[in-house]
């Protein structure tokens, strides 16, 4: 067995065990305990946290985290999983955050030189580009562990009215336009809210029993089977462009012989309000004709706008 292999066998072997002696190891690969404990010194450098502890009961344990065999990327796969690295780094907080950075420049590192110089030309053509927000979020692990742990928090939020304390279940985390949204349960007012995870100014586990059981997929199914009214709009050639950039209006647009478009399709009734701030927004590039509840919302932001300026 070569010294590659014997190294790369220990690593295997450490992490299978967890806790070795330099004896035990010495017997199993048929090297002497200078040779193994050379080798370990070695492992360490590669990164692999190791901590010895000498006397009778002493011996190698692996500190935290489990060790994982090595993959064989092809080139492509390696430029595929390094920039995929890249495109989460817009983000200002991100799980794992410190992890996904190391783990991006153990992987650059790995790469021989024309490899690296391949990912700088491709970095001057190529951005995976995401809305930059100069917000952190920095309870989002907490937010994550509660909600992977169904451990009920306490949290202080900043909503419309100031700043209030909650009790909630996190169902999970999800990323939307730069910012991380967490939809939970919200004891207070007995039905599920969504948060800004970066408006969550503290958080505090509570020991309090969980009756309720779900996850982020589960409430994604339940959004789908809201209460849901007709809602059309006729869109200019604009308006069709601005509304494609919203994947849940882009797929229901139909396109007509002189470029403009119309939309016929249903939409939830607690998004009217979303929906007609999106609206209004288009000015004339859009005309909604139902349902009437979103036009009288439109009109309300109208109204408020011409007050505003003629006073």
């Amino acid at each position: 067995m070569s010294k590659f292999q014997r190294l790369f066998s220990i690593l295997f072997y450490i992490n299978r065990n967890r806790k070795v002696t330099a004896d035990e190891l010495s017997n199993e690969f048929g090297v002497s305990v200078r040779t193994i404990q050379r080798d370990l010194a070695e492992l360490e450098q590669w990164g692999m946290p190791l901590y010895s502890k000498q006397g009778p009961h002493g011996g190698y344990t692996v500190l935290k985290n489990n060790i994982l065999p090595p993959l064989f990327f092809t080139e492509d796969e390696g430029l595929a999983l390094y920039f995929s690295y890249e495109h989460l780094m817009h983000y200002q907080t991100l799980p794992f955050q410190t992890e996904i950075k190391a783990a991006s420049d153990k992987l650059y590192l790995s790469f021989n030189d024309a490899i690296k110089k391949k990912i700088n030309e491709i970095k001057n053509h190529i951005s995976f580009w995401t809305p930059p927000q100069k917000v952190s979020a920095p309870f989002l692990n907490d937010v994550l562990v509660s909600a992977v742990s169904q451990k009920q928090i306490e949290i202080e939020y900043e909503g419309k009215k100031g700043k209030a304390f909650r009790k909630i279940l996190p169902y999970g985390i999800y990323a939307s336009k730069g910012l991380w949204y967490c939809p939970a349960y919200d004891y207070s007012h007995q039905e599920d809210r969504l948060f800004r995870v970066d408006r969550i100014c503290g958080i505090k586990f509570m020991d309090a029993e969980v009756s309720i059981r779900t996850n982020l997929s589960e409430w994604v199914s339940k959004m789908e089977e809201r209460e849901q009214i007709p809602f059309k709009v006729q869109l200019t050639k604009n308006g069709v462009r601005e509304c494609k950039s919203i994947p849940s209006l882009a797929e229901h647009i139909t396109l007509h012989n002189d470029g403009t478009g119309s939309i016929s399709s249903k939409i939830p009734i607690d998004e009217i309000n979303y929906m007609a701030r999106y609206f209004y927004l288009l000015g004339g590039d859009a005309c909604v004709e139902e349902p009437q509840e979103l036009i009288e919302v439109i009109l309300s932001h109208a109204r408020a706008m011409l007050d505003r300026y003629n006073h």
